[in-house]
């Protein structure tokens, strides 16, 4: 395939991921807030089906992301010239991003694996498993906003798509910094909304800059960066 051809495959794997995510976010609207894990082990028993597919759409979002931060690595190093101003730290956000989003995802399954029979598991357990999964959105609302910003940034600069698309990124990596901060000294519902927040305006930014690298491929836009660095 050509130039062309690849950066459609790279945007439709940014689309894919955004509406993979959006789908794993709204499966389980009412899940409960996690400051009591034996009802949430309960919600998972009740709604083990619905859950476990959530997981599934999750993890394959993050795996279809992976797809597409090779992709922006590629057209910010095309774009920088060789000077990689943004582009590792975009590769490595998105990276461990969705390698850190994998890992959340592993105490959902347990607790779904451990529903099948409710009278084998430990309250202990499903506390530390409910810890782990809301102790995860901490640092995927830091990595988040990392990504976001570094990412918008080089957007803003015109080195990819266009600058409004970059503020918009801005928008996202406040409201990850914000919930990734809060999760850290705060349970209850407020930590949840604000991680479902993030979910869904991170994956509206990905839709909608994936929807413009489709329309309108990176290898046809004109061009005009300033250089990187200064020498």
């Amino acid at each position: 395939m050509n130039e062309r051809a690849w950066e459609r495959v790279g945007a439709t794997s940014g689309l894919a991921a955004a509406v993979l995510l959006l789908a794993s976010l709204f499966l389980n609207p009412s899940a409960p807030t996690g400051e009591e894990p034996v009802l949430t082990f309960f919600y998972v028993a009740a709604n083990r089906v619905t859950v476990l597919l959530a997981a599934l759409f999750g993890t394959l979002a993050a795996v279809v992301f992976l797809w597409f931060v090779g992709h922006l690595r590629h057209l910010l190093q095309r774009a920088e010239g060789g000077a990689e101003a943004f582009s590792p730290v975009v590769f490595a956000a998105g990276v461990v991003l969705s390698t850190t989003t994998l890992l959340s995802m592993l105490p959902v399954i347990a607790l779904a694996s451990m529903s099948r029979d409710v009278t084998t598991a430990s309250q202990s357990s499903v506390f530390v498993l409910s810890e782990l999964h809301r102790l995860s959105l901490g640092p995927i609302g830091l990595l988040v906003a990392l990504f976001a910003s570094t990412t918008g940034a080089a957007m803003v600069r015109r080195e990819l798509l266009a600058p409004w698309v970059g503020w918009f990124g801005f928008v996202v990596a406040l409201i990850g910094l914000i919930a990734g901060v809060t999760a850290f000294f705060l349970t209850g519902p407020f930590v949840v909304v604000a991680a479902m927040v993030t979910g869904v305006v991170f994956a509206v930014w990905i839709g909608d800059a994936a929807v413009l690298m489709l329309y309108r491929p990176e290898v046809d836009r004109v061009r005009t960066p300033g250089t990187a660095f200064a020498h």
